[in-house]
């Protein structure tokens, strides 16, 4: 097996605009079992029926931002709930109302067999020309699920030999954060690259066991250091924010259930997060708001996001 790695994808240099906080929103959004099964079948389910309601939460979203004049940095939505035809449509929207998008993509079946599950992130910026562009991140998922293969190899369709696949490291508006597509999260060597040189982990999940999940994204945000932002599917529920803090702070947004797509919004405090990594052990034992840094925690990859968020 191929030890983890990651490269770096820097978007908007020299257009950081955000220096304190990001805003984060999670899409409270049903994960289908029929629109997964009709898409590695190769008949993806697309029509107005089921695009009317996602392009109302589109619009919910962008309504938000503009009727509340609080601006909204990045929605996050879970595995496998989106269509690939739709991918162009949100790339649209992306670039018109200046939000990121993360979200999980529904399996494609390549000419090899192959059913890919892939994590699309689609990140804005203003180009030196003043326009807003987008730019496209796709990343094969890494380890799928013991169920998950079940389910495709019993279809007759092939697991991707995907272990080699590169995580990324993003670096967008001030902010450096990773993207993991839900099982590899459960991966500990996966986790720990990432130490110290993040300020938020995403983790998309279409994953019904969630007491085993909230225990993985509670030591990861407590042993990396750094917000988790997990969305799941909307029945399974669990999707929510975790820092890495006391109990009793520990979420300050989650969701389940509903009948209707929805989002909250939260807003990550990056600056107090990094202050607070800055200082030695005896000035975080007393800390309220965050628990004191694991041991050898990277200070040189501390200095570089505190650097670009300036």
């Amino acid at each position: 097996m191929s030890a983890p790695q990651y490269e770096e994808v820097t978007v908007g240099v020299g257009a950081s605009d955000l220096h304190d906080s990001i805003q984060i929103a999670l899409a409270n959004v049903p994960v289908d079992q029929k629109n997964m099964e009709a898409s590695y079948l190769g008949s993806p389910r697309v029509g107005r029926a089921r695009l009317k309601p996602f392009t109302n939460l589109l619009n919910e979203v962008s309504q938000y931002r503009s009727n509340s004049k609080r601006r909204i940095d990045l929605i996050v939505f879970p595995e496998v709930s989106i269509p690939h035809a739709w991918e162009t449509m949100l790339a649209t929207w992306v670039r018109r109302h200046r939000i990121g998008v993360v979200c999980g993509l529904e399996h494609s079946v390549n000419n090899a067999g192959q059913a890919l599950n892939e994590v699309l992130a689609l990140l804005p910026y203003q180009t030196s020309s003043g326009h807003w562009a987008c730019v496209p991140v796709r990343r094969l998922k890494r380890f799928y699920s013991p169920a998950e293969e079940f389910i495709l190899k019993n279809e007759h369709l092939e697991v991707p030999k995907s272990k080699s696949s590169r995580y990324h490291l993003f670096r967008w508006r001030g902010a450096s954060f990773a993207i993991y597509n839900c099982f590899e999260l459960a991966s500990i060597e996966d986790r720990t690259i990432f130490k110290g040189h993040v300020d938020f982990i995403v983790a998309t999940e279409f994953n019904r066991d969630t007491n085993y999940f909230s225990n993985i994204v509670e030591s990861a945000a407590r042993d990396l250091h750094c917000y988790i932002v997990q969305v799941n599917d909307s029945g399974f529920g669990d999707s929510r924010v975790v820092c890495p803090s006391k109990s009793d702070f520990m979420n300050p947004v989650r969701i389940k259930g509903g009948d209707n797509l929805t989002f909250l919004t939260t807003s990550l405090n990056l600056t107090a997060l990094r202050s607070h990594q800055r200082k030695g052990y005896g000035l975080q034992k007393d800390a309220k708001e965050f628990k004191p840094t694991p041991p050898d925690f990277p200070r040189a990859a501390l200095r570089k996001r505190i650097d670009l968020g300036k």
